[in-house]
């Protein structure tokens, strides 16, 4: 009895117990990303980032969706040391949409023709990341001809795929931290005692931080709780662009 109860632990708990994956960093930290455009939201978030010295990385998609004060907010945003990333221009399935039009279409729609809005303003987004975490061997060969790196979602129980074991990284596996994740506190705060211990970068994914009754939230507590983890751990706050190739 006592033998199945512990292996039903290590079951539900895969990752968060030691799994041996040594990093090679020379501090250990964590990365905030951000998707999709919740610019307002991510600009109320700023203080409480900011009095950490945490600096994110902010995923844009639908840059052409954004107005001029949104597009202020978010220079504002770079300006205090946040990284400005790249998630497409209309946020779709990559995957379906070489499979329906094809990679050249892919390219000139979903990326060149965001970058040159992006780049108009002054943001030159260097890392990507894939809508709704699809992606295949031939989009990650070929957005990394635009890019330093690709980030995916770590879809699994196996939550080491979300570490970060050097800073030479060509394609990452977010963790979601949402409330749609179902994922504990304490779990997460493992995770990152897990990353300290071995050195590692541990990613992590948000969306909106400040709109109660979605279910893709992490609200301010819930980061105020990871940061504090962190801090007391003495870990680094990783951009992307910081831990890619």
């Amino acid at each position: 009895m006592i033998l199945i109860f512990c292996i039903a632990v290590l079951s539900n708990f895969q990752g968060c117990t030691k799994m041996a994956v040594t990093g090679h960093l020379q501090k250990s930290g964590i990365a905030f990303t951000f998707d999709d455009f919740n610019i307002n939201e991510w600009f109320r978030c700023l203080p409480l980032l900011d009095s950490f010295g945490v600096k994110g990385t902010f995923y844009i998609s639908n840059y052409n969706k954004l107005n001029r004060e949104e597009i202020d907010k978010l220079k504002f945003i770079k300006k205090c040391g946040h990284e400005i990333a790249f998630h497409t221009t209309n946020h779709f399935n990559m995957v379906k949409y070489v499979n329906n039009k094809g990679m050249d279409a892919l390219i000139q729609n979903e990326i060149l023709a965001g970058l040159s809005k992006m780049n108009a303003d002054g943001f030159y987004p260097t890392t990507f990341a894939y809508p709704f975490g699809q992606h295949t061997q031939e989009l990650d060969n070929t957005m990394l001809k635009y890019f330093r790196s690709v980030r995916a979602l770590n879809g699994t129980n196996n939550y080491t795929k979300s570490l970060a074991t050097t800073l030479n990284n060509t394609i990452l596996y977010g963790l979601g931290i949402d409330e749609s994740s179902k994922r504990p506190m304490s779990t997460i705060l493992q995770l990152v005692s897990n990353a300290h211990d071995d050195n590692n970068c541990l990613v992590m994914v948000s969306h909106h931080t400040d709109m109660p009754g979605t279910k893709f939230i992490t609200t301010q507590n819930t980061l105020r709780e990871i940061i504090k983890k962190a801090v007391a751990l003495d870990m680094r706050f990783y951009t992307v662009s910081e831990i890619s190739r």
